[in-house]
Order: C-alpha cells, then sequence, then structure tokens
C-alpha cells in the first residue's frame, strides 16, 4: 500500500488526465453561481459591527477632545444629538441582528426538521478520521450510534483486520496530489453498513472542499434501502418461479426423474444403521440432486440441499450418531420443500399436466413392458427391434439438451461466454432407461468445463481465442473385436485445460506417500475421477468438492464401460466415454435400473 500512495502523488489519473482539475473547476463555479441566504445573514452582521464601531469610536472621541486641545462638548443640544444618535443606532443595530438571529435560527431549526424528515443518516469525518459534531437524528438508527467524536472506523464498524488498508486509504483521500479522483478513492471504501437486525444501508461520499479545491471533510450518507432491496428480491423471486414453471413444461420427463431420484434419496436415507464412513452413495447422490434441481431454478430446494450437504461433510460430525441425526434433519427438510414444489405445479398445470389435447406422454417403463410382452408373446424379433427403435430409442442430441441448456445458464451465472454445442458423428438413436444414471450425472462434466474449463472472456482474448468458449459432442456406435456395439462419446471443450501439477498439489495434502508420486502427466490427470480430488481451490455451489467426476466415472463403471481424459494446458480437455450400445431386449443391460434404492458405492475409495 505505501507503493501505492507514492506512486498516486502527483502523477497523471489513471482514469482521465485532468479529471481533478475539472473536479475543482466546477467546485469553483458552483461557489460563484450559489449565495446562500445563510451567506448573506452572515453579511448582515458584518455590516451591524461595522456600525457599531463607527458609534463606539464617534463617542470616543468626543470624550477624547481635550486629550488633543479641543475644546470638550459642553453644550447640551450638541451632546443630547449624539447621544441620541448613538442610542437610536445601536438599537437600531441591536434590532437587525435580533432579526438575524431569529431568521437563522428559524432557517435552523427548519434544516434539522429537513435533514430528520428524509430518514437518511448524515455526518462528516476529516482528514484524522474523527466524525464531526454535527449529525442526524437517523445515525442512531441506521448506524446504530452517536457518531459525534468517534473515528470513521468505529463508527462504519470496519473489521479489525481491514482497519491498516482503510487508514491507507483515507489517507490517500486526503492527499493534496494523487493521481485517483474522488469518485475513484470511495470505491474501496465501506459501500453496506453491516446493521445488526440485518437492514441493507447503502452508504454513499461527498465531498467538502475549501476555496482551494483541498478536500476538507468527507460526508457519509446513510440510507435504509432495506425495502428497495427485498422489493427487487421478490421481483427476483418471481422471475425465477415463472422460468421454473417454464423449464418444467419445456423438460417435464427430465423433471420427473429429478423427482424419482429426490425420493430415492430420501429412502435411502431412512435406511437403518447408516454408517458415517459408508455413506459415499448418499454424499454422491446429493451432490448429483443440488445440480438437478438447481436446473430447475427450484432456489428453496437447492439451498436446503446444498446447506445439508456441507452440513454432512463438516468436520464437526464425528460419530455415526451424528451423521444421522443431521441426515435425518436435512431429509425432513428436503421432504416438506418437495410437497410445497409439487403442490406449486399442481396449481398451475393442472392436476393432468402430463395430458395436453391430443398428445399423451407415455412412460419409458411401460414402453419396455410392452415390448417384453410381444417379446413373451414371440413376436418377430425384427418388429420389436424396429418398436424400441422408432418409439422408445431418442437420438443422442436431443439427450444433450438439458446438458445445453445448463452449460449457457452456468456460463451467464459466472459472468462467461460459451457458444451453441457443436454435434459431430452419427447422432445414433438409443435406450435411455437403461443408461439413465449416466445421463443424469453428465451434468457434473458440465459444471466442470464452465467452472474449470471455459475462461473468462478477457483471459479467452489475452490468449488469442475466441471470447466466447466452444464445447463440441462427438456420438457415434463403434464395433469391437468381439462384435460388441460400444456409444462412444466424446465431450470436449476448448478452455484452460487440466493442470497436472494443480492435482498433484492436491494428492499431495490428501495422501503425502501415495503411488501418483511415479505416474506421468497423463496418468495423473485421470485422477480427477478418484473421490475428493478436484483442481479447484474454493467450494462453490457449481463445483470444487472432488465428487462429481467421480459420480460420472462410477456410473461408466456400473454399466460396463469406460472414461478417460485428455488435456492439453491452455488449449482443452476431451472426456472419451464408452458405454455398452443397448437397443435390444435380449441383452443384460436392457432391463431398467431400479430406482428403489441407491446403488451400493463399496465406501471411500482411496487416492
Amino acid at each position: 500500500m505505501p507503493d501505492i500512495k507514492r506512486s498516486l502523488i502527483k502523477s497523471p489519473s489513471i482514469f482521465g488526465y485532468g479529471s481533478e482539475a475539472a473536479n475543482s473547476s466546477l467546485d469553483v463555479l458552483a461557489s460563484q453561481a450559489v449565495l446562500t441566504e445563510a451567506t448573506r445573514q452572515v453579511d448582515i452582521i458584518h455590516t451591524s459591527f461595522a456600525g457599531v464601531t463607527a458609534i463606539v469610536v464617534m463617542l470616543l472621541g468626543a470624550v477624547a477632545l481635550p486629550i488633543f486641545g479641543y475644546a470638550p462638548v459642553k453644550a447640551a443640544i450638541p451632546l443630547a444629538v449624539i447621544i441620541l444618535a448613538s442610542i437610536v443606532g445601536v438599537g437600531y443595530l441591536y434590532y437587525v441582528n435580533y432579526r438575524v438571529h431569529q431568521h437563522v435560527s428559524q432557517q435552523a431549526r427548519l434544516t434539522e426538521v429537513l435533514v430528520n424528515s428524509l430518514g437518511q443518516g448524515f455526518l462528516s469525518f476529516d482528514s484524522d478520521g474523527l466524525c464531526g459534531q454535527v449529525y442526524s437524528q437517523a445515525c442512531i438508527e441506521l448506524l446504530e450510534t452517536m457518531p459525534a467524536g468517534k473515528s470513521i472506523e468505529e463508527v462504519l464498524h470496519i473489521p479489525q483486520e481491514q482497519h491498516n488498508d482503510f487508514k491507507d486509504w483515507m489517507e490517500i483521500l486526503f492527499l493534496p496530489n494523487h493521481a485517483l479522483g474522488f469518485e475513484d478513492v470511495i470505491k474501496f471504501m465501506p459501500q453496506l453498513f453491516v446493521h445488526s437486525k440485518g437492514r441493507r444501508i447503502n452508504l454513499v461520499y461527498r465531498p467538502i472542499r475549501m476555496r482551494s479545491g483541498a478536500l476538507f471533510q468527507v460526508v457519509v450518507i446513510a440510507t435504509d434501502q432495506t425495502e428497495e432491496y427485498e422489493a427487487q428480491e421478490r421481483v427476483k423471486q418471481q422471475q425465477n418461479f415463472a422460468e421454473m414453471i417454464c423449464r418444467i413444461f419445456r423438460e417435464r420427463n427430465q423433471f420427473r426423474a429429478t423427482l424419482a431420484h429426490i425420493r430415492e434419496f430420501l429412502d435411502a436415507a431412512e435406511a437403518p444403521d447408516i454408517k458415517r464412513n459408508e455413506a459415499a452413495p448418499l454424499l454422491r447422490s446429493l451432490h448429483t440432486l443440488k445440480a438437478a434441481v438447481k436446473h430447475f431454478h427450484l432456489a428453496v430446494l437447492g439451498d436446503i440441499v446444498h446447506k445439508l450437504e456441507m452440513d454432512l461433510r463438516s468436520d464437526k460430525i464425528n460419530s455415526d450418531a451424528m451423521f444421522v441425526e443431521v441426515l435425518h434433519e436435512g431429509s425432513k427438510k428436503i421432504a416438506v420443500a418437495l410437497a410445497d414444489v409439487k403442490n406449486e405445479v399442481r396449481d398451475l398445470v393442472g392436476q393432468d399436466y402430463e395430458r395436453r389435447g391430443n398428445m399423451h406422454e407415455v412412460e419409458e417403463s411401460a414402453i419396455h413392458a410392452f415390448a417384453r410382452e410381444m417379446q413373451a408373446h414371440n413376436v418377430d424379433p425384427e418388429v420389436i427391434h424396429r418398436f424400441l427403435a422408432t418409439i422408445a430409442a431418442v437420438s443422442v442430441h436431443d439427450c444433450f439438451r438439458t446438458f445445453e441448456r445448463e452449460l449457457h445458464d452456468l456460463a451467464d451465472l459466472m459472468g462467461k461466454q460459451v457458444k451453441p454445442i457443436r454435434y459431430t458423428g452419427t447422432n445414433p438413436r438409443i435406450l435411455t432407461q437403461p443408461i439413465q444414471h449416466f445421463l443424469f450425472s453428465l451434468t457434473h462434466i458440465c459444471r466442470n468445463i464452465v467452472d474449470h474449463g471455459i475462461e473468462p472472456p478477457i483471459t479467452r482474448m489475452a490468449r488469442g481465442k475466441d471470447p466466447a468458449g466452444q464445447v463440441s459432442v462427438h456420438a457415434e456406435i463403434t464395433t469391437d473385436d468381439r462384435r460388441n456395439e460400444w456409444l462412444h462419446l466424446i465431450v470436449s471443450d476448448d478452455g484452460n485445460g487440466i493442470d497436472p501439477s494443480r492435482i498433484r498439489t492436491r494428492l499431495a495434502s490428501i495422501d503425502p506417500e501415495g503411488s501418483w508420486r511415479h505416474e506421468d502427466d497423463q496418468t495423473i490427470i485421470q485422477r480427477i475421477f478418484n473421490w475428493g480430488v478436484s483442481t479447484s481451490d474454493t467450494v462453490t455451489d457449481i463445483s470444487g468438492h472432488g465428487v462429481g467426476m467421480e459420480a460420472v466415472e462410477r456410473e461408466v463403471t456400473l454399466l460396463g464401460g469406460t472414461i478417460q481424459v485428455q488435456s492439453e494446458l491452455y488449449k482443452g480437455t476431451r472426456f472419451d466415454i464408452r458405454v455398452p450400445y443397448i437397443l435390444d431386449l435380449a441383452k443384460p443391460g436392457a432391463m431398467p435400473v431400479s430406482t428403489a434404492k441407491i446403488r451400493p458405492a463399496g465406501g471411500l475409495r482411496p487416492v
């Protein structure tokens, strides 16, 4: 900070040359244009003092005439005139000053009433950070203190660890010559006051300058914007609710799948004898649910799920009993929030929201059941195959609609730009029910691409890239040497890539003596599929838990497939996924995956 202060003294403004001079010119013009009533009254007082002084000098001169060799005033008439003129003059001047005093008092009372009626807190502080004796009554309510004579750090509740930085900016503010203008420096001052009752108090700063242009004091204006903020939040909630309904209408199948997964979790949370060190499936499911509910703008439910996940991962939980207690309490809140969501949807779209006009949605399970019934009646296998391919199967591109929409939503949330997904390959039709959980887990790849992969626009331009990132999806059916068919998916981006050194740093904190110490970079980056490994330094609502990619890898493995990641630093990342291609009821994998229980995870996997 001292280096910054030295660089700011007598240097041209980085926000535009001559900004300080322009401000001073405006202040001078304002002072010349505005002659307030108070200034005129002060001029009258000065004139009155001059008149009193003249009278006193006249009387003293008449008394002192003999001292200078002149005859004293002995005639009664001249003496009476002098005395009468003095009395009249003093009386008139006293009357004028009384009127001035009365007027100024009235103006002061009126100003006090007006200032207090605004409901804003007004106070001022000098270069030493001490508040002046003049402040508005609202300061007591809004700033919760009487600021007179106190330091501005104490009045604004500046945290102790920020005192030094605050004083440095204060010193810069009152420097006679510095590169930053007043408006630039106050951006580093507190803009909100932390109120004990949760009220939103906005802070605005205004300068008081001397005629020379030097900053004399700073006025702080505190305004209660709680109602405006709450109104804005209500508008956001209404917009969020409208977006939720629209998204449910557009993606009803995905919404029903989300509700089913929530019920899965609630059932699993009620299982007896839950052990903390065996709860990986629950935590994995909870992390996946958080992404799903936020995709449908279920804000309240999403916050409850996020809080429960963080509570279950807290170091404060040191026993199985405490873990179960927190889990059950959180599950109850999720169940209540889920019931509210279902009621909102039912009221808005009706009891039979699955039927609209001549269209009727048939569950995938019913289609599969009908296909199996045809199979039981020895219907031609080619007919069954064509039935599934035409009625039950959907194109891969359709499966990625939710993925693409979430990709753009997250990019907007993080201030990044993403182009429409570029599709390549053959766009095969697939049965989604056998790979339902795998498709559900792709949300984690989406979130990792936005959070870790795609850079902010300014960073991409500095690296010579297009400001908007490009995500590509390649899909095709391949056949191996044993004539087994595979659905081959490649999801790639042209973003930041994966830095192996960051993974090694994370692994060093988890398993300092692990076998990873002897692995090459390509092998190391495969470790992102291990539990608890994340390249993010912070935990956010989007990613940073080291759980999401492990969930994807697990779903691929359960299907008998493989997933690998290739990455080049600052060039991009690609996820190469192969899962069995199922479009035949005779194949074991074609049987619908049970949604009654969460599949076992086999405990935590070591790094």
